[in-house]
């Protein structure tokens, strides 16, 4: 097992140039993490643009990023990208898969083995069955052939249980059944479950077996209104992010999921609370690290 963090849990401090990226390989490196999972979106300019930002044309970025790396010994395990597969416009359809398809040509560049590519806008929240029926086709079209190009590659590409429209383990399980590819697999987040109101543990247990890459992370939930801030799930209630191990998942049965399935891959902490960011990163990683070293003891004796 190895044991890291998303860039996109430094964002904050990213956005307000308070660490640089070098600065996150040094602190992940310093909090005991052996790798970092990039999310292309922290190295944009703004949140407004990450959707024109684009990695691969970087060239200083990707020197900067190589550099760090080696530097610190903290590999670059994988990289995010947002992207949408179902626009109506047959071009701007076009220009997103093939825009897929160059990351998966970066990845391979600089070694990279993992590529989360988003399918639909995060935020789209499904008005109904026949809209998901519709766009399902859509999607594996797309999908398989990002796949089949990472497969000449040698990358795995992903999709991740991430925000409302594509997530939910079944929903997943389907979409990898369905593309059937070796090179198309999931990037199981064990928090994300709740956005569409599903038990994380049993959710998690039900993809271990299509997962390549695993996020971990946790959250406060609440049945109601709790306040601003707040992300409210497709079902009504409300969830906040906070430090791993603080929250109210059942991190240390879902740990012992994770291990007792089998899965030795990277494990990739995202922090989205509103702790502070370093203590926020620091504190999770290290309790990652201590609940996955006691669940193996705990399964060992």
């Amino acid at each position: 097992m190895q044991f890291g963090i998303s860039s996109y849990s430094f964002q904050p401090l990213l956005r307000r140039q308070e660490i640089s990226l070098e600065g996150v390989f040094e602190q992940i490196a310093a909090s005991g993490g052996t790798h970092m999972e990039l999310a292309t979106m922290t190295v944009g300019q703004s949140p407004e643009t990450m959707m024109e930002y684009e990695l691969y044309e970087d060239a200083e970025t990707r020197r900067r990023l190589e550099a760090a790396a080696e530097n610190s010994g903290v590999a670059l395990s994988g990289l995010c990208i947002p992207a949408s597969f179902i626009d109506e416009d047959a071009a701007t359809r076009r220009a997103q898969i093939d825009r897929a398809k160059r990351y998966v040509d970066l990845c391979a560049d600089i070694g990279v083995g993992f590529l989360r590519t988003d399918v639909v806008p995060w935020a789209l929240r499904p008005e109904s069955y026949v809209q998901v029926e519709a766009l399902f086709p859509v999607i594996v079209e797309a999908c398989l052939e990002v796949a089949e190009h990472a497969t000449s590659r040698g990358v795995v590409t992903s999709i991740e249980n991430h925000g409302f429209l594509m997530n939910s383990s079944e929903r997943c399980r389907r979409l990898v059944q369905a593309v059937d590819s070796p090179n198309f697999r999931m990037t199981l987040d064990v928090g994300n479950f709740l956005c569409v109101d599903e038990d994380p543990l049993m959710a998690t247990r039900n993809c271990l077996d299509i997962a390549r890459f695993v996020h971990v992370k946790d959250f406060l939930l609440r049945k109601r209104y709790p306040g601003p801030g707040w992300l409210e799930t497709l079902g009504g209630r409300h969830i906040v992010g906070t430090v791993f191990g603080f929250g109210d998942l059942e991190t240390r049965e879902i740990v012992r999921a994770i291990l007792s399935s089998g899965y030795d891959g990277y494990v990739s902490l995202e922090f989205e609370g509103n702790e502070p960011t370093l203590m926020g990163c620091d504190t999770g990683l290290a309790n990652v690290i201590r609940i996955f070293d006691e669940v193996t003891a705990e399964l060992a004796a």
